[in-house]
C-alpha cells in the first residue's frame, strides 16, 4: 500500500503523458467528436410485454389523406412496477388516452407519447391502453402511410382512384400508429378499417369480416393471431384486381396465395407470378418449416419507395412488376420477399446490427430458388441448377468487390451497431444483402449441405416467433456441424471489408512440385490482421484425373509446395468461392485456356474468359473466338464481362 501523498504523485506522473498525447490522436470514427459519445446504437428496452394491438381506422373521405384512429394496446409491465407507458408516436396527434376504460393523463412530445394512469402500471397483470388520435399523412412518402391521390385522366382504372399503402421498416410505422418502434418486441395485431365501398383493403393475417354499415361504407376486419414485430404491420387500400395462385392444382395446395394488382394487369401477373406456389413448397422443404402464416398475399402498390417489403403474410411490391412479363421474369424479387416470411418475419433480427440475418438470408433465397428452378427446368443439363446458383452468388460478390474496401475502425462491419440512422444499415458498403448472401454460401461450402440445412431448420425451430442475433445463429451451426465457427463469423461478419489476394503458381520440373504463393494485399495493421483461411485449389491432369489440394493461409504472405504425380494441365484457385476475396491469379496462359474450355465450375470458366480478354496473346483471341462462335458457350463471353471483371482486378 502506497501512502496517500505518494499515491497522488504516482497517479499524476503516470497520467500526465497520456493527457499530453490526447491532442495528437487521430479522430476515432466510432466516437462523436463534439460530444465524446459512442456512435453505437443499442436495442431499446421495451419495459412492457406488448401482447396485442387492436387498431381501428376510420377513413371518412378517401379523397383526403386524413383518418381518425382508435388503438387498444394490451400490455403487461416487465420486471417492476412502471409509472408510465412510453410509445413512439411520430405522426398521430393524440386526443385522448385511457387505461382499462379510465381516462389517463398523457403527454405528447416530438416523436413520443407518454401515458400515465393515476396508479401507474403495477407489475403482474395485463392492461388495456386506449389511445385516440387524428392523423394527416399527405406528406408521407415511403414512411408510415403513403397517400397516392386519384389521377382522373390515367389510362389505368386503378390510378383513377386514390390509393393508400404502408411502409414500416425500419422504424416508421409510428408515423401512423403509436408503438414500440424497434424490432425487439412482438405482438399479435388486428386492424379494423372503415372505408368507402368498392375498395379492397389488405392487411396481415386472415380476413374475419368485411361488412357494410348503415352509411354504406365497409369495415374490413383483419386478424394476425401469431405474433410479429411492429415494422411488419401493413395496410393497403386501392381499387385492386385480385387473382389467387393457390388451389388444389397449384404447387402449394391448401394455402391462399392472392395477388392484388392494378385492374387490367391480372393476366400479366398470373403468368409472371406463377412460380410462387412452387417457391413456397421449396422453402418449406429446404427449411423443414411449414409456411408460418394464414396466407401469402403479394400486393402491387404505386408510389412504392422500394422494390418490395416483406410485411407478415402480405408482401408489398413496386408497380413495375405488374407490367407484361414472362413466367419467372420477377422470380428474384418474388423469392427474396418470400424468403423473408421465414427470415425476418418468423425469426426477426434482434436489432438492426444483425440485419444480415434478414436480408442476407432473403438474398440467399434467390440463389436457392435459381438453383432449384433451373435444375428442374433443364433436366438434360445436369449443371444448369448449380450454374444458376453461382450466377446469383457472383452478382453479390461483384458488388462487394467493387465497393467494399473498408477497414476497421473507419468502416462499420456488416454486423455492427454503429450507425446514425437505421436506414443507413441497409445501404452500407459492408452490405447485409450481398455480403450476407456470400457468407451463407461460404458457410454452406464449409459445413456441407446436410449440416447447413439441418442447422438452418434448427435455427428456425429454436427462434421462431422470436428474435436472433448473429451469435445465436453461430452457436446453432456449431452444435449441428461440430465445428468451431467463431473465427469464421469474426472475420466475415464482425470485420469490415474483404480479403484481396495475389496468387502466384509456379511448376518446378526438377522437383515435380507446384509452388503456390499467396499475398494478402488488403490493408494489414493492428486492427486489421491478415485473414486466416484454407484456400482450396483444384488440379486436373492430362490423363483426365483430378485432385484437390488445400493451402492453410495464416499470414500476409504464405507459400506452399506440393509434390504431384505429374505437371497439371489445369490449376484453378478456389473455383467454388469458399473464401470471400478479390483474387488476382498469375498462371500460364495454357491453364487459363483450359479453365475457359473445361473449368470445373461456372465461376472458374468466367474468370478464365475474363483473363483471356485481358491478354494480348493471339492464342487467347483464338480461343475466345471459338467460344463466341459456339452457340453453347457464346453467352459465357458476355457474362464474363458483366459478372467477373472484378475477379481478376483489384
Amino acid at each position: 500500500m502506497i501512502p496517500r501523498p505518494l499515491a497522488f504523485l504516482a497517479c499524476s506522473f503516470l497520467l500526465a503523458p497520456l493527457a499530453l498525447g490526447q491532442t495528437d490522436q487521430p479522430k476515432d470514427p466510432r466516437i462523436d467528436a463534439a460530444t465524446g459519445r459512442s456512435k453505437s446504437v443499442w436495442p431499446r428496452s421495451p419495459r412492457f410485454d406488448f401482447v396485442h394491438m387492436r387498431l381501428e381506422l376510420d377513413i371518412e373521405d378517401i379523397s383526403k389523406a386524413t383518418l381518425a384512429g382508435r388503438q387498444v394496446l394490451t400490455v403487461s409491465p416487465l420486471g417492476v412496477d412502471r409509472p408510465e407507458l412510453l410509445l413512439d408516436c411520430k405522426g398521430p396527434v393524440v386526443t385522448a388516452a385511457a387505461v382499462d376504460g379510465v381516462p389517463a393523463a398523457f403527454e405528447q412530445s416530438p416523436g413520443g407519447l407518454r401515458v400515465r394512469p393515476a396508479g401507474g402500471f403495477p407489475v403482474g397483470r395485463e392492461y388495456q391502453v386506449e389511445v385516440r388520435y387524428d392523423l394527416e399523412y399527405g406528406g408521407n412518402k415511403g414512411e408510415g402511410l403513403t397517400y397516392s391521390p386519384a389521377e382522373p385522366d390515367a389510362k389505368s382504372e386503378t390510378r383513377k382512384f386514390p390509393q393508400i399503402h404502408s411502409q414500416g421498416e425500419p422504424e416508421v410505422n409510428s408515423r401512423w400508429f403509436p408503438c414500440h418502434d424497434f424490432p425487439n418486441e412482438r405482438l399479435t395485431t388486428e386492424l379494423l378499417v372503415t372505408v368507402e365501398d368498392g375498395y379492397e383493403v389488405v392487411s396481415n393475417g386472415r380476413l374475419l369480416d368485411a361488412s357494410k354499415g348503415a352509411d354504406g361504407r365497409v369495415t374490413w376486419h383483419w386478424l394476425q393471431d401469431k405474433p410479429h414485430t411492429t415494422y411488419l404491420v401493413a395496410l393497403a387500400i386501392a381499387k385492386f384486381g385480385v387473382i389467387d395462385l393457390g388451389g388444389p392444382e397449384s404447387g402449394r395446395p391448401g394455402l391462399s396465395i392472392p395477388v392484388y394488382t392494378p385492374l387490367g394487369t391480372e393476366k400479366n401477373v398470373r403468368e409472371s407470378f406463377a412460380n410462387t406456389p412452387t417457391m413456397i413448397a421449396l422453402f418449406e422443404r429446404l427449411f423443414d418449416e411449414p409456411y408460418p402464416w394464414d396466407k401469402y398475399a403479394q400486393v402491387i402498390v404505386r408510389d412504392f419507395a422500394a422494390g418490395g417489403m416483406e410485411n407478415t403474410s402480405a408482401t408489398f411490391l413496386m408497380p413495375g412488376v405488374a407490367g407484361a412479363a414472362d413466367r419467372g421474369d420477377h422470380d428474384d424479387l418474388i423469392s427474396h420477399e418470400l424468403g423473408h416470411q421465414w427470415f425476418g418475419d418468423l425469426v426477426t433480427c434482434h436489432g438492426w446490427a444483425h440485419l444480415w440475418l434478414n436480408e442476407g438470408w432473403a438474398s440467399y433465397c434467390e440463389a436457392l430458388w435459381a438453383e432449384h428452378y433451373n435444375r428442374e427446368g433443364e433436366p438434360r443439363k445436369p449443371d444448369a441448377g448449380r450454374d444458376a446458383y453461382f450466377r446469383q452468388i457472383l452478382q453479390s460478390i461483384r458488388g462487394q468487390r467493387g465497393r467494399n474496401r473498408g477497414t476497421a475502425p473507419t468502416q462499420p462491419a456488416m454486423v455492427s451497431n454503429r450507425y446514425s440512422d437505421p436506414d443507413a444499415v441497409f445501404s452500407k458498403a459492408d452490405d447485409p444483402y450481398g455480403k450476407g448472401c456470400v457468407v451463407l454460401h461460404m458457410l454452406r461450402e464449409r459445413v456441407g449441405d446436410e449440416a447447413f440445412f439441418k442447422a438452418t431448420a434448427a435455427c428456425l425451430d429454436r427462434f421462431k416467433f422470436g428474435y436472433a442475433e448473429t451469435d445465436d445463429f453461430r452457436r446453432v451451426f456449431e452444435e449441428v456441424s461440430g465445428q468451431s465457427l467463431r473465427r469464421f463469423f469474426d472475420q466475415w461478419c464482425y470485420r469490415p471489408g474483404m480479403a484481396r489476394l495475389a496468387v502466384d503458381l509456379e511448376w518446378n520440373d526438377a522437383t515435380r512440385a507446384l509452388g503456390v504463393t499467396i499475398e494478402q494485399t488488403q490493408r494489414i495493421d493492428r486492427l486489421n490482421p491478415a485473414y486466416v483461411f484454407s484456400l482450396p485449389i483444384y488440379l486436373r491432369y492430362e490423363d483426365g484425373t483430378d485432385e484437390w489440394i488445400d493451402l492453410a493461409v495464416e499470414s500476409g504472405t504464405t507459400t506452399g509446395s506440393f509434390s504431384l504425380k505429374a505437371k497439371p494441365s489445369a490449376v484453378t484457385v478456389d473455383p467454388n468461392i469458399t473464401v470471400f476475396a478479390a483474387t488476382q491469379t498469375r498462371k500460364p496462359l495454357s491453364m487459363w485456356i483450359d479453365d475457359a474450355l473445361h473449368g470445373p465450375t461456372l465461376p472458374a470458366r468466367l474468370a478464365a474468359i475474363s483473363a483471356l480478354r485481358a491478354s494480348e496473346d493471339p492464342e487467347a483471341s483464338r480461343v475466345l473466338g471459338t467460344l463466341e462462335a459456339d452457340g453453347r458457350t457464346a453467352g459465357l463471353v458476355r457474362e464474363a464481362t458483366d459478372l467477373t471483371s472484378a475477379m481478376i482486378r483489384n
